[in-house]
């Protein structure tokens, strides 16, 4: 009988063995948030978080490049509706110049109009983004990639724009001034639509990129991270347990020792 409480202690011994090692995987995992830690644990499920880690990476990477890119593409939207405002508010003072014989008044309108015209250069001359002059047409101003593979471009390239050396050589009663400066206004009006449309663009792929980024992390949270209400249940069900075993273990001594005693004693009166 001896040696069948001693078999029974060792396999009580084994699994409370057992249960501690499930228990400390158990705190591992609540602590870190995760199934798994290496591709030992769950290989097929490490390397396809690998591949999530650097998709998540990659589109992370594109939205940022994205943010920098609209801050051409905003810059150009209100370079260019301040240029259009100063132009149209001009052509309106040419009209009203004409429209009168009162010096004063011409004075007046003539000032106004060679303030613009002076700002409205020096804003198609000297507004850049990061050294880059983004008052240009004919080749791209800033290009970004829109997807981490590379695979689509997005170049922000005007077909036009109003230069600066032509609106110096703008004077309030020059010979066809009024359809010279409706046709800087018609260009410019190409520039701000084509420069709204690129604004508009970037803003859209923004968001694409953080929907798939979200996405995807969402994805990568529900193969690599755990259910903390599970495994609570899991780790107390586990502590049970093991206060079960340990309970049995020292039961299983004092049965040992009981035994012990009584075969002492037995021997010791059949002496």
């Amino acid at each position: 009988m001896i040696g069948s409480s001693g078999s029974v202690s060792s396999k009580l011994a084994s699994v409370y063995a057992s249960n501690s090692k499930a228990l400390t995987d158990a705190l591992s995992r609540l602590a870190s948030g995760k199934k798994f830690q290496s591709a030992k644990e769950n290989l097929a499920g490490f390397i396809y978080s690998n591949k999530l880690k650097n998709q998540i990476s990659g589109y992370q990477k594109v939205r940022e490049n994205l943010t920098e890119f609209k801050a051409y593409t905003s810059s150009a939207v209100d370079t260019a509706s301040a240029v259009y405002e100063n132009l149209t508010r001009m052509k309106s003072l040419v009209r009203q110049y004409a429209a009168t014989t009162d010096e004063e008044s011409q004075a007046d309108y003539r000032a106004e109009f060679e303030s613009l015209r002076i700002y409205t250069s020096t804003i198609l001359s000297n507004t850049s983004v990061d050294g880059v002059n983004i008052m240009q047409s004919g080749s791209p101003v800033v290009s970004v990639e829109l997807d981490p593979q590379r695979r689509s471009t997005l170049e922000m390239n005007f077909s036009t724009v109003s230069v600066s050396d032509d609106i110096d050589r703008l004077t309030i009663n020059g010979e066809e001034i009024d359809s010279i400066i409706s046709t800087e206004i018609g260009k410019m009006l190409t520039f701000l639509s084509e420069a709204r449309a690129f604004d508009n663009i970037a803003a859209q792929q923004m968001k694409l990129s953080e929907t798939i980024i979200n996405s995807k992390e969402a994805l990568y949270s529900l193969i690599t991270g755990i259910d903390d209400a599970a495994e609570m249940s899991k780790m107390i069900d586990l502590s049970v347990r093991q206060e079960a075993t340990i309970a049995m273990i020292a039961q299983g001594n004092m049965l040992q020792s009981s035994l012990s005693m009584l075969y002492d004693n037995g021997g010791r009166e059949e002496k």
